[in-house]
């Protein structure tokens, strides 16, 4: 006998899997057999950071578990919305490192933005409601709001990609609301695009959400990492409408802590997500919760900390720089010059329309790893992380020579069909 449980969401789930899951299935098959294919992996799909995080971190870590009363605390319970002295450093560090001022009510800390991410869509959005993510947006936001919601879930798009430029329309915004619209998804900077949404624009979304009674919520994991201009929201007070979801995950290199928090001025908010969070989760954790304590609550850590962001921002940039030469002058593809972050997205629609046979073909045949623009909701489109190589950039190199390769072999094949 079959199991009675409804099987909606998570049939739909597994008929829709994560693109870079499937991506990393593949590649462990590559590594347990590499005879079978020609050439060593060349991975370039994820987008974590490989470079080291602060040397402090391990200082700060062994500190911990040289002292009994800190190392006790850490293997306890804490309070749902985080611990008391991790809140109060992390208004210290938004003051000092990014210069905006939170109180400790606007903070709540969970285990990893993805998390908060699904509690904060669980805490707004039911069935009958309407969400608007951007397309392209990043991949988990979909799943995600279907997993709290349902498949039949209202789910718009606000296209930020026209004819090959990033050139996100207000006017296409705002009709897109209606009185069913309850949440709009940002990620600026972007993820997968890279683009930042500049400070006019997203005063305006701010606005046209404040007046139809939406939430926006902007998951900027990518702050750390600018290279054109630093957006004056990335300092401002929150609005009540507003939520803006922080990790330490990129600026300090460490996402195997899973540390992460919000900004949010409104208690309601913070309520359901306390509620949300208890069941989910209980707290988030203590030991990591009190690493960041120990490691930003020093004003002399504070300084060591705000040069390691702004030299891995320098060494980012110059990689981005590096690989968007590379990519933008393949044959028939079109790359959106990075603002932030650690991708470069291109548009490679005149070799193959379809992203996901692009990416496996890619892999099959050159053993280069890039991410499928379709599960970002932009089919035709694919992502390149330079982020896992920025000390070899010679491996981005050897990478593009690949797809260089791969481009003229299809292009050899379509004139000979």
């Amino acid at each position: 006998m079959g199991l009675r449980i409804p099987p909606i969401k998570v049939k739909y789930l597994i008929e829709n899997p994560n693109v870079i899951r499937e991506i990393m299935n593949l590649i462990e098959e590559i590594k347990k057999e590499p005879a079978k294919f020609p050439r060593k992996l060349i991975y370039l799909a994820g987008g974590w950071p490989q470079d080291p995080p602060p040397k402090l971190l391990k200082e700060t870590i062994i500190n911990i578990l040289n002292d009994e009363k800190k190392f006790l605390r850490s293997v306890q319970y804490g309070p749902t919305r985080g611990l008391t002295e991790t809140i109060e450093t992390i208004v210290v560090y938004e003051r000092e490192i990014f210069n905006r001022k939170v109180e400790p009510d606007n903070i709540f800390i969970g285990n990893g933005s993805t998390e908060l991410t699904f509690s904060l869509i669980n805490s707004v959005l039911d069935d009958e409601h309407e969400i608007i993510l951007t397309r392209p947006h990043y991949l988990n936001y979909l799943r995600q709001t279907i997993l709290a919601t349902s498949p039949a879930v209202k789910v718009k798009y606000w296209n930020l990609i026209k004819n090959n430029e990033y050139y996100p329309s207000l006017d296409e915004l705002q009709s897109l609301i209606t009185d069913k619209t309850v949440l709009i998804i940002l990620s600026s900077p972007g993820n997968p695009d890279a683009r930042i949404l500049d400070d006019e624009t997203y005063r305006g979304i701010i606005e046209i959400a404040k007046d139809k009674g939406v939430l926006v919520i902007n998951d900027i994991a990518y702050r750390g990492f600018w290279y054109s201009r630093k957006p004056e929201y990335f300092s401002k007070e929150i609005e009540e409408n507003e939520i803006i979801i922080c990790t330490f995950s990129k600026e300090l290199r460490i996402p195997g802590l899973r540390m992460a928090y919000i900004l949010c001025n409104n208690e309601e908010i913070l309520k359901r997500m306390e509620v949300i969070e208890q069941t989910i989760n209980l707290c988030p954790n203590s030991f990591s919760q009190l690493i960041i304590a120990e490691l930003l609550g020093k004003r002399d850590n504070l300084k060591i900390i705000s040069e390691f962001i702004e030299k891995g921002r320098l060494l980012y940039k110059k990689v981005s720089e590096f690989t968007y030469e590379n990519v933008k002058d393949l044959e028939g593809v079109f790359a959106l010059k990075p603002e932030a972050g650690f991708y470069v997205f291109f548009n490679h629609e005149k070799i193959e329309k379809n992203s996901k046979k692009f990416c496996n073909d890619l892999l099959i045949k050159k053993q280069v790893a890039l991410a499928p623009g379709y599960d970002f909701g932009l089919d035709g489109w694919t992502r390149l992380s330079f982020s896992l190589a920025v000390l070899t950039p010679e491996y981005i190199k050897e990478g593009i020579t690949r797809i260089k390769e791969f481009i003229e072999e299809e292009k050899s094949v379509k004139e000979i069909l």
